[in-house]
């Protein structure tokens, strides 16, 4: 015989995203309608997979706005019992759960990534178009440079004589 272990009531209000106290008003409405939750020896609940399942039914049906009386009295009747996980195919297979905080982190996380490619594209682009601006006034000093030169080995004439050959 398998022994099932318990959840505690923080770790299943963790689980179902809900406060120990909604938990328990939960818990309190589901026994005033008829559903049992085993209890240990000293009367505190003890939930196990059953109860999980079926807190998270109603936890669904409440956030498709049923009202809670009646979301109350739909999960109290349904058998959590007799029901077969591994043959009943799961809604949540495809769904992932984050908190607003965890994906608070993942979203700044996304945009610094983002800012940090954006700048990196940004050094690059004007790296270059300072190489371009560093290339073309080297080559204008080769020229300027040249042609001074090229004053420099022609004969130079006096003062009159550029004055008066003309």
């Amino acid at each position: 015989m398998e022994i099932e272990l318990g959840y505690f009531s923080k770790d299943l209000a963790l689980e179902l995203e809900i406060t120990t106290s909604t938990l328990r008003r939960w818990s309190i409405a589901l026994e005033k309608n008829g559903y049992i939750f085993e209890r240990n020896e000293k009367e505190q609940r003890v939930y196990y997979d059953r109860d999980f399942r079926a807190l998270r039914e109603l936890k669904l049906l409440l956030s498709n706005s049923i009202p809670f009386d009646n979301a109350i009295k739909v999960v109290a009747s349904m058998d959590f019992e007799n029901e077969n996980p591994q043959k009943t195919p799961s809604v949540y297979n495809e769904m992932i759960r984050l908190s607003k905080s965890e994906l608070q982190l993942i979203i700044q996380s996304a945009l610094e990534q983002e800012r940090e490619i954006i700048l990196a594209a940004m050094d690059e682009k004007l790296n270059n178009k300072i190489e371009q601006r560093d290339r073309a006034l080297v080559h204008q000093l080769k020229e300027t440079l040249t042609e001074k030169q090229l004053e420099l080995q022609r004969p130079q004439k006096g003062f009159f004589r550029r004055i008066f050959s003309k």
